[in-house]
């Protein structure tokens, strides 16, 4: 494994067990068995190590090619696979999930990036509503529909996992029955 990788690698797991702020570059040099000057050569400031460990999962996920091929434009099922898909995205990347969690409030705005997957949705639920005649923001309800599932999705990890898969995917459904009825109040016949 190359130096970069190594140093990528320690920095994800000692950020996201013990804090983005606790884990000092010398630190970090004796978790990924390198010199502490080869870290700031390479990125120069911690910073831009969690920066670059963020970039690398949001890119890996392709996220927005997966969206781009499921989603067809009826709007129920629609709601469905972005809900489902959210909540798979957040799944796979719950070690940036919780790295994010410990950063401090002005790390986590700095960091935490609005990622394409909301504005995806966004642009993609403005046709559909438009089609079929929904009088509501597609903003506000992507935000409720992403904020509900990573609501739980939170709550998932602050109770240490003691939810059963079961349980986990009833709430995902109930909530996708929630969305799906929620927004035909809002359709103009």
């Amino acid at each position: 494994m190359k130096t970069r990788d190594r140093i990528l690698e320690s920095a994800q797991q000692l950020f996201s067990q013990e804090g983005f702020e606790k884990i000092s570059t010398k630190r970090l040099a004796v978790e990924a068995r390198c010199n502490e000057v080869t870290i700031f050569r390479l990125f120069g400031t911690k910073n831009n190590i969690l920066e670059e460990i963020i970039n690398r999962f949001v890119e890996e996920s392709k996220i927005i090619k997966i969206l781009h091929e499921c989603l067809t434009g009826e709007l129920e099922q629609d709601i469905s696979k972005s809900i489902l898909l959210y909540q798979s995205f957040l799944q796979q990347h719950e070690v940036i999930f919780r790295l994010q969690l410990k950063l401090s409030d002005s790390d986590n705005q700095k960091f935490l990036r609005t990622i394409d997957f909301k504005n995806y949705l966004v642009d993609h639920f403005i046709q559909v509503f438009y089609v079929n005649k929904i009088n509501h923001s597609p903003e506000v309800f992507v935000n409720d529909m992403l904020a509900s599932v990573m609501g739980g999705f939170l709550l998932k990890i602050l109770t240490k996992n003691r939810f059963s898969n079961e349980r986990e995917e009833y709430f995902l459904n109930e909530k996708i029955k929630f969305y799906q009825k929620a927004i035909k109040q809002y359709q103009n016949h």
